[in-house]
């Protein structure tokens, strides 16, 4: 089946699945509190959820796959894709940071890797006006000044080769669409989590979605009430890439992690390989 599906299933909108699950933040909370307190004083939620989603693909290799051309691919990279806004009214700019991890990194490393794209960002201008901002900014803005004929042609262009998987790595490297997974920070805005798309466009595999913080008061066995922090994130992931199983065990690891983060801070203790390598080796 799994051989049969990118067949059957062609395109990514077939084989959307969509995943939700709100947890109990409560204790990782207070550990944030107190990372800020001594060696990462800016520390966030979201960096946390990052590192989770990091530690998740080390260990479960079969989220970090992707579908091209029907055929199912193991990456040999952990890259991340993020949103950055420029400020926070509705004339803002945007940009998007593209952080690329090692299978050992710890929550230190993920923290330090994304403040580094971070800040080079120039939040005082806008973005055709940076003078350092990146190599998607700069495409992007090139793109703009293309009239629409000649735009529409370009971008089918990419389409084309992007479908057969001839895409020159430069490009790849440049896109957001080519990550293995991208991470959006609703809460930061106010709103909850969402269901966003995961572009038919390019090898993105799982698109999350964290909301806004809901603080809530459970009834205990014995009577009392106890003050929580919920926290809700929402997924969709391409199935053809893994199996039900796959995924499970991948989100059963990131809801594991959000909630004792402190096993974050040293390097995992296997790294495991996909399986998809093994059989290549073997044949070699």
């Amino acid at each position: 089946m799994s051989r049969l599906e990118p067949y059957i299933m062609p395109k990514k909108m077939d084989g959307w699945v969509l995943f939700e699950d709100e947890l109990d933040i409560t204790e990782t909370e207070e550990f944030i509190r107190k990372m800020r307190m001594g060696e990462l004083p800016n520390l966030s939620m979201y960096e946390v959820v990052y590192a989770t989603m990091v530690r998740a693909l080390v260990e479960v290799p079969e989220l970090n796959r992707f579908v091209k051309h029907s055929k199912v691919y193991s990456r040999n990279t952990i890259k991340g894709s993020m949103t950055v806004m420029k400020g926070m009214t509705r004339e803002s700019d945007r940009t998007i940071i593209m952080p690329v991890f090692e299978c050992e990194d710890t929550l230190y490393d993920v923290v330090r890797r994304i403040k580094e794209e971070t800040d080079a960002i120039d939040t005082t201008v806008k973005v055709e006006d940076d003078e350092n901002k990146n190599a998607l900014d700069g495409l992007e803005t090139l793109f703009c000044k293309l009239p629409g004929f000649l735009l529409s042609f370009v971008v089918g262009f990419f389409k084309f080769l992007d479908r057969y998987g001839w895409m020159p790595k430069k490009m790849t490297d440049m896109l957001p669409f080519h990550s293995s997974f991208f991470l959006t920070n609703m809460g930061s805005i106010g709103l909850d989590a969402v269901y966003h798309h995961i572009y038919e466009f390019g090898t993105l595999t799982i698109f999350g979605a964290i909301g806004r913080k809901r603080v809530c008061y459970e009834l205990q066995p014995d009577g009392t009430t106890k003050r929580a922090v919920k926290l809700k994130m929402q997924f969709v992931v391409d199935e053809r890439a893994a199996d039900g199983l796959a995924y499970a065990v991948g989100f059963r690891k990131i809801r594991y992690y959000i909630t004792h983060p402190e096993m974050l801070l040293t390097p995992p203790e296997k790294i495991e390989f996909d399986k998809i390598d093994r059989e290549k080796k073997k044949k070699k």
